[in-house]
């Protein structure tokens, strides 16, 4: 059975226990949420945002931003407006929303392999922007194409913690792996979607993956926001330094805008980009 995007709980409660505190949890939130209409309109750089939201991870996202502003506004200070920005793993829209209130041409490309928070996307974005501007996707980016696995440790509106996975040791019958199709992005990019000049990726650990699979399409970046989970990357065998170090042997100077304010352990931020000054290292310059 398809669940709703209003759908809550986590994977695994589907005894009696189990339904009844997600039952609660719901109650709880949805009343919580009720006198806010159910949205909630975020201020960033003189941008606003506006967001649907039902669950706790949604609201948590709309009003705190999980600690990642400084991101986004370095994010939006890229763009002059008119560029093709592709967010992978978009989840609900927290950068992406933001990204198409800057935009006054071009796209923003969003994919997002978790139905419940794709169906949840697709709102926002619509909430946001026309959706000329905008495209989003089910398919999950990586450096090969075909059937994929996905993981969600967590299966409420808004939470960030899927991951593709082999499957090994998970029970599809309790709902926490969801068959998904994989692609790499260079099969997409200049044909079903237009190409980026700006990439955002947050794969909990698959980042390396879908930079491989970007293959000449990211020569065509200019910036790309990457996530680096440097404790879950090894769920794919690389380290955070292969990451670094991939992004640098393809052109990129790198600067690191540190981890999130939010308490999440091992994540920090960096900014790739072309064209700057950068040390014998590969790390940006900045200048006095």
């Amino acid at each position: 059975m398809t669940r709703s995007p209003l759908d809550f709980g986590r994977a695994g409660e589907d005894t009696l226990t189990g339904r009844a505190k997600r039952f609660a949890r719901e109650s709880y939130w949805r009343a919580r949420l009720a006198p806010s209409g159910w949205r909630h309109r975020a201020e960033l750089d003189g941008l606003s945002a506006e967001f649907r939201m039902a669950t706790r991870c949604e609201f948590q996202r709309a009003t705190t931003l999980v600690g990642e502003g400084a991101v986004i506004s370095a994010l939006l200070s890229e763009l002059d407006g008119d560029e093709v920005v592709w967010d992978v793993g978009a989840n609900v829209g927290m950068y992406a929303c933001f990204v198409l209130r800057k935009l006054t041409g071009g796209a923003v490309v969003c994919f997002e392999p978790e139905p419940s928070n794709e169906a949840r996307l697709r709102t926002n974005l619509a909430a946001n922007g026309p959706e000329r501007r905008w495209r989003t996707s089910t398919l999950a980016l990586s450096d090969r194409s075909g059937p994929g696995r996905l993981a969600s440790e967590r299966r409420e509106v808004g939470a960030g913690h899927h991951y593709l996975t082999d499957g090994e040791g998970e029970s599809e019958t309790e709902g926490q792996v969801l068959r998904v199709d994989c692609r790499r992005g260079d099969e997409l990019a200049g044909g079903a979607f237009p190409s980026p000049d700006v990439v955002k990726i947050d794969v909990q650990g698959a980042e390396l993956n879908v930079l491989r699979g970007m293959g000449d399409a990211l020569d065509g970046v200019e910036t790309a926001f990457v996530e680096v989970h440097a404790e879950k990357c090894r769920r794919y065998g690389t380290t955070a330094e292969e990451i670094e170090g991939y992004l640098r042997d393809r052109g990129f100077s790198l600067d690191s805008l540190g981890e999130p304010t939010w308490d999440r352990r091992g994540v920090y931020h960096v900014r790739a980009r072309r064209g700057t000054n950068a040390d014998e290292n590969g790390n940006a310059e900045t200048e006095s």
